[in-house]
Order: structure tokens, then sequence, then C-alpha cells
């Protein structure tokens, strides 16, 4: 294990279920930047309160393009030591190494959004946070409303000891929400329009990876850290095969923090957009958010 470096970062980048409104702030605040007008000629648009935030299609592009024009704003005043991606920010992470070219990533988010919102009208998928309880009473939630609807419901993502993320079918994610919150917890529907890190994207995976190795153009300048294969990707093909299973594998932050810390970095960064992993860092002492 590397010894930590307290003034070493870890520069992060949030999912889909970051802040909608501070990435379209990001956009607003950088129309003339390159990579934001590439996004307006694929989505058609540069005024992005057209844009309906739950369609995977325009969200994923914009937490993309968001995060890597803010981190620019957030230069980081000690050296990166690791880059780390929660969900689809692991594509940003990889950008901002340089692993992949932008506007390669860009293509590729909107690949994986366009792929999502398809098996998603196949097959009507949601992910749904359940905060305030353990690993076990998730569990024990997510078997009764498989017993009663029989389908596709996983956890999808760890964020913490006490908050979980369940994704599948629709109807078994709103039945685990109606559930949890009648026995005590704090359940809500991600504003996502489908099922990632499940099986109902497996349909995907071979569409993706196509888009995957094509886009991977190298080693990234520091090391990596996936947050649904938590530890550093030094090689081009180990990080593209990690990212080709991202869309079906669950995200488990806390190990991806570890494994961020474990590189050296003695603090996070924040990229956003918004304050998401800033906020899931107050229940991951390993890295605390490095104060501006």
């Amino acid at each position: 294990m590397t010894a930590i470096d307290s003034s070493a970062t870890a520069i992060g980048f949030p999912g889909q279920g970051g802040d909608w409104r501070a990435g379209v702030a990001t956009l607003d605040a950088h129309p003339h930047h390159p990579l934001v007008r590439a996004l307006a000629e694929r989505l058609g648009t540069a005024t992005w309160a057209d844009l309906d935030p739950l369609d995977t299609r325009n969200a994923q592009p914009v937490t993309y393009v968001a995060g890597l024009v803010g981190a620019v704003a957030v230069e980081p005043p000690a050296p990166v030591v690791v880059a780390i991606g929660h969900s689809l920010g692991e594509i940003t992470a990889a950008a901002w190494a340089g692993a992949i070219d932008v506007e390669a990533g860009l293509d590729l988010m909107v690949a994986r959004g366009r792929i999502g919102h398809e098996l998603h009208q196949e097959r009507p998928g949601a992910m749904a946070a359940v905060m305030r309880w353990d690993a076990v009473r998730v569990e024990w939630l997510r078997r009764r409303v498989l017993a009663e609807v029989p389908g596709v419901l996983e956890v999808a993502v760890v964020n913490s000891d006490a908050q979980r993320v369940l994704s599948g079918d629709h109807l078994l994610v709103e039945r685990a929400v109606e559930l949890a919150n009648a026995e005590g917890a704090v359940a809500r529907l991600l504003p996502i329009g489908g099922a990632y890190h499940s099986p109902l994207l497996v349909p995907g995976v071979e569409r993706f990876e196509r888009q995957v190795r094509a886009a991977v153009q190298g080693a990234p300048r520091v090391p990596l850290v996936s947050s649904t294969s938590p530890r550093p990707h030094v090689d081009a093909d180990d990080l593209a095969e990690s990212l080709v299973r991202s869309l079906v594998l669950p995200v488990d932050w806390p190990a991806a923090v570890a494994a961020a810390a474990a590189e050296g970095a003695g603090h996070l960064l924040d990229a956003g957009p918004g304050d998401t992993l800033t906020r899931l860092a107050r229940f991951l002492p390993d890295l605390p958010v490095l104060e501006p």
C-alpha cells in the first residue's frame, strides 16, 4: 500500500444521479468552450432547459461535459495522484486522465445514454436510493419484493453503509420504494430513465464494447479507480474492459474511495457537477473532501 500523502489529491467525477441544475449552470457559464459546443451539436440544442433530465440521452452527455469543463475551474492546489469515477463518472475520469480523447468520450457517453434509453423503452427500468438501512435490511426488502413480483431487482450501488441504490424492473423498484418508506427507511426514485448496473443492460454490452474499444486510446496519465471494479487501472486494455463491464456491474463507492486512498491520496476534489461526492464523503472518512 502506498503511503497516504495529505497534500496529494484524488479527483472525482459523479454519475448521472448528480445535480442536473449544477450541470446546466456549468454549461451556461462556458457557452464557447469547444466541448460545450460539441455537446450542443450532438444534442441539437444549446438551450439546456429544453432537455428532459430524466432522459439518459440528455443527462449522461451533459454530466460528462459539465464534469470536464468544471474540473478546469476547480484546479487542485495539490498534485493529483489518482482519478476516480462514480458510475458513468468513470468515463469522465478516463477522459480527464487522457486515456480517452474528450470528444471521443462525448460520443461514448452519447452511446451509453442511447443504449440505456432504448433498452428502457423495450423493458421499463428504474433506480431508487434506499437510505438509513444496512445491507441486511435492504437485502431482506429485495427478496420479499422479488417473491411478490418476479423480475429483476438488484443492489446496483453501494454509496455507504446506510445508502444503497436498487435497480431493475420499474414495477419492482416502485414496490421496493413503497415498502421501504412504510417500514421506516427513506427511499426515493432517482431521476434516471433506465436500470443501469443491473442485468437489464446486458443486451447493450456488445454494442457498448465496440464504442469503448474505439474510444480508449492509451493508458491514463494517473491511475484511474473505477467504482465498478474498485482498484487502480493503469493499462489501456484493462481500463477498457472495466468500462465495458461498468454498464452492468454494481458500484461499490466505499471500496473505490479506499482504493484511491491506498494510491496515496489524502483528499478528494469533487469536480462535479454539483456536490454529490462531497456529500457522500461525510460517510467515508478515508478520503475527506479537499477544501478550495
